[in-house]
C-alpha cells in the first residue's frame, strides 16, 4: 500500500467513523471538521449545541451564536482524540460592537504514529508520515427584533496536508438562532457550503434548547453531513448559578449522540464505571467565575468513551472582558 493512500485512509477513519452501509461514506474531505473541536461544553452535551451556541466557540457550530455574547471573549480549547489524533490548538475570539459581533477562530490538528509498509507489506520504520489539518474562520453576526433573532455568517479556509499532499479550500457558513422567550431557543445552520462534497462535507444542523428555571438546560439537535447518515444528539446541563455559590457557577453535563458501536474497551477504570461498552454517551462539567482578576473566566471539560477505540478528552478555557 502506498504511503499516501495509507495516511489518507487512516486519517479519514480516525477522524470521522461512519457507517459502512452508508453509500456516501468516505466520499468527502476535511473530516476533521466533524470531530467537535472548540467547545468542551458542546461535546459533553452530545453535540446538541446549534440552538445553545454563544460566544467565541459558536463559529464551530452556529455563527449566529456570536451575537448572543455581550462581552469580548477569548477562548482556547485542547482536544485529545482517538487513534493518536491530537488537536493541540483551538483559538476563538468574539468582539461585540453594539448589536453586531465580529468573530474569528483558528484550529490545528495532527495525526502521527502510522504503521508504514511497502507494497509487499514490509514495515518501513525509517519512513515518517504525518497528517496536518487546519482551519481559520472570520465571521459576523447581528441581533434583531429586540435580541430575539440572531443571524450570522462566516468564511472559512480549510487546509489539509496528508503526507505532503496539500489542499486548500474556502467555504462558508450561515446560521440563525430564534429566542421567542427566555425559555426556548431554536437554532439552524448550514456549514461548509460553496464547494463540492469531495473537498469538504456540508453539514446541516437544526435543533432546540430549553432552559428550565435557573438550574436545568436541555439541548436537542439533528444534523446531516453529505457523507453520512443523519445523527441526533441530545444533552442536559444541571447548573448552580453564581448567586447560589457566591464564588462561581458550577455545571454538570451528560449527553447522547446516536451512532456506531465501537466495541468493548478493556480499560479497568471504564469497566469499573460500566462504561467499557459506551460509544455514544458523553459527560462533562463546567466552572465559571466573574471574580477572577476582574474578568469572567470559565473552564469546561468533556469526556467521551468510544469503546475499543479509546476515549476522547477536551478542555476549554474562556475569558470574558
Amino acid at each position: 500500500m502506498r504511503t499516501l493512500a495509507l495516511a489518507a485512509v487512516l486519517a479519514a477513519s480516525a477522524a470521522a467513523p461512519v457507517r459502512a452501509a452508508d453509500s456516501n461514506a468516505g466520499v468527502s474531505g476535511a473530516n476533521f471538521l466533524k470531530i467537535g473541536q472548540g467547545s468542551a461544553r458542546a461535546m459533553a452535551l452530545g453535540g446538541a449545541f446549534v440552538a445553545l451556541a454563544e460566544g467565541s466557540d459558536a463559529m464551530a457550530w452556529n455563527p449566529a451564536g456570536l451575537a448572543v455574547t455581550q462581552q469580548r471573549e477569548l477562548g482556547f480549547s485542547y482536544l485529545r482524540y482517538i487513534q493518536d489524533v491530537d488537536s493541540p490548538l483551538y483559538l476563538g475570539y468574539a468582539h461585540p460592537m453594539g448589536r453586531t459581533t465580529w468573530g474569528a477562530n483558528l484550529s490545528y490538528l495532527s495525526v502521527s504514529g502510522f504503521d508504514i509498509r511497502d507494497a509487499q507489506g514490509v514495515p518501513q520504520p525509517e519512513t515518517t508520515v504525518g497528517v496536518r489539518d487546519a482551519q481559520a474562520s472570520i465571521g459576523i453576526a447581528r441581533s434583531f427584533w429586540y435580541e430575539k433573532l440572531f443571524l450570522g455568517s462566516s468564511l472559512r479556509v480549510v487546509h489539509e496536508d496528508i503526507a505532503g499532499s496539500v489542499k486548500n479550500t474556502v467555504v462558508g457558513d450561515f446560521g440563525a438562532i430564534l429566542k421567542p422567550n427566555p425559555t426556548l431557543s431554536l437554532g439552524f445552520s448550514v456549514q461548509n457550503f460553496g464547494t463540492g462534497s469531495a473537498n469538504v462535507a456540508r453539514i446541516t444542523r437544526g435543533g432546540a434548547g430549553l432552559r428550565l428555571g435557573d438550574f436545568v438546560t436541555l439541548g436537542l439537535e439533528l444534523n446531516k453531513a453529505t457523507d453520512a447518515s443523519a445523527r441526533i444528539g441530545f444533552g442536559g446541563e444541571f447548573q448552580l448559578p453564581e448567586e447560589y455559590l457566591d464564588v462561581g457557577q458550577l455545571s454538570f453535563r451528560i449527553g447522547y449522540r446516536n451512532g456506531d458501536s465501537f466495541g468493548q474497551s478493556y480499560d479497568e477504570t471504564l469497566r469499573s464505571l460500566r462504561l467499557d461498552r459506551a460509544s455514544n454517551l458523553s459527560f462533562g462539567f463546567g466552572m465559571y467565575t466573574s471574580q477572577a482578576f476582574g474578568y469572567g473566566v470559565s473552564l469546561d471539560y468533556a469526556f467521551v468513551p468510544m469503546g475499543a477505540l479509546g476515549t476522547v478528552d477536551q478542555i476549554s478555557i474562556k475569558m470574558k472582558f
